[in-house]
């Protein structure tokens, strides 16, 4: 399976250009993942619960703020 938020960015090298992306309440469509992979963007998932759209932006900006991303800007 895709890899979770927190692995995903202790694996992006320092000062990657990192865009998060959420989508949906009932997800991404195949077709929207193929084309994101397609343009070489990592896929990846805050966990196994899901979350309400509004809910996992703050999750994943919080994840993305706890691991230094605002620091690599």
């Amino acid at each position: 399976g895709d890899a979770t938020l927190p692995a995903a960015l202790r694996a992006r090298a320092p000062r990657a250009r990192t865009a998060l992306v959420v989508g949906p309440d009932a997800g991404f469509s195949a077709e929207e993942v193929a084309g994101a992979r397609a343009e070489g963007l990592a896929i990846c998932r805050l966990g196994a619960t899901v979350l309400r759209a509004e809910t996992a932006a703050i999750a994943a900006v919080t994840l993305a703020a706890a691991r230094g991303w605002e620091e690599d800007a």
